[in-house]
């Protein structure tokens, strides 16, 4: 309570010495007189006919000062009065004092600038209307603007981490391509199939979860993905074993197959080398056969010859 009296007198005093200051300024620059604008409204009121005696004070004075045509330089209004320059204040009461015939051309000169005031404030009326409606205006589509902002951040930040997900996951179906390669190069893959079909059925089910509730969370949708990627990791891993078992198996297969093929090699360079043996021994046994023909029909002609010779001996005795 003693702070806000405090500062309460403070105020005051400040507007004080403002008030000060601005009264010193005045007297300075040449405006001695001041008359408060009451009291001028109460000094010449009776002078001026009913309908411009009813102004109110201020404007009273404003009305009757400026319709004397007097300079400007001689008057300055402040707030609660009126401030002349030295012998302009006698000026203005010798007028205001003058024959009928000069109050009668004064009323009329009030009654002019009354109006042409009147007018005035008329312009700048519809003017601030037209202002204030195009202000109205302005801030209505700034307001728009700042609605749709307000809005599209809101929706950015609630839907963001979902379409990130929903991203992220598609993504996955490129690891799900090479899966798709990897498992092509098996030759039973009925199983690898299935279970890949199972894994496309996971991510559009994780897809769909994440369209159809607008309030998952990002703990949920990384859970999602984080499920579906270890499913991925692990039947790519499996893949590449079946594959690498397939490629040994394969390996195996074509290294028993050679050494099947150089066991028949073998066994025909054996039965040929056989058979090439065979050929010889024969072709000899051949050759041995004929030779003793040959010397069977020699000594055979040859016992021939002597049977002869002895025959022919025996037929001579």
């Amino acid at each position: 309570m003693v702070a806000h009296q405090f500062d309460g007198n403070s105020i005051m005093n400040q507007l004080r010495c403002s008030g000060m200051t601005s009264v010193l300024e005045l007297m300075e620059h040449g405006y001695p007189s001041r008359v408060p604008f009451h009291e001028l409204y109460n000094m010449y009121k009776s002078y001026l006919p009913p309908e411009l005696a009813k102004l109110d004070p201020r404007f009273f004075c404003e009305a009757l000062l400026h319709s004397l045509k007097l300079n400007q330089k001689d008057f300055k209004f402040g707030i609660t009065r009126v401030f002349f320059k030295p012998g302009k204040f006698a000026e203005f009461d010798r007028i205001m004092k003058s024959d009928p015939e000069n109050l009668r051309k004064l009323v009329a000169n009030v009654k002019k600038w009354l109006l042409k005031s009147r007018w005035n404030k008329l312009q700048f009326c519809a003017l601030s209307v037209i202002k204030l409606k195009n202000k109205i205006i302005y801030r209505q589509q700034h307001l728009i603007v700042l609605q749709k902002t307000a809005r599209m951040y809101i929706a950015k930040k609630q839907h963001r981490p979902r379409f990130r997900g929903i991203m992220k996951i598609k993504n996955l179906r490129k690891q799900l391509t090479r899966m798709e390669e990897t498992a092509s190069q098996l030759k039973n893959r009925e199983k690898s199939t299935q279970d890949m079909k199972r894994l496309d059925d996971d991510l559009e089910a994780a897809i769909r979860k994440i369209k159809n509730n607008p309030r998952i969370t990002p703990t949920e949708i990384d859970g999602l993905y984080t499920s579906l990627v270890n499913q991925m990791n692990k039947q790519m891993v499996a893949l590449q074993d079946m594959v690498k078992q397939q490629k040994v198996a394969e390996e195996q297969a074509r290294l028993r197959k050679i050494q099947q093929e150089l066991e028949l090699e073998k066994k025909r360079k054996e039965e040929e080398e056989r058979r090439r043996r065979e050929e010889e021994e024969n072709r000899r046994k051949k050759l041995d056969m004929e030779a003793r023909r040959k010397i069977e029909e020699e000594q055979r002609r040859k016992q021939e010859e002597e049977d002869q010779k002895t025959a022919a001996a025996l037929q001579v005795r």
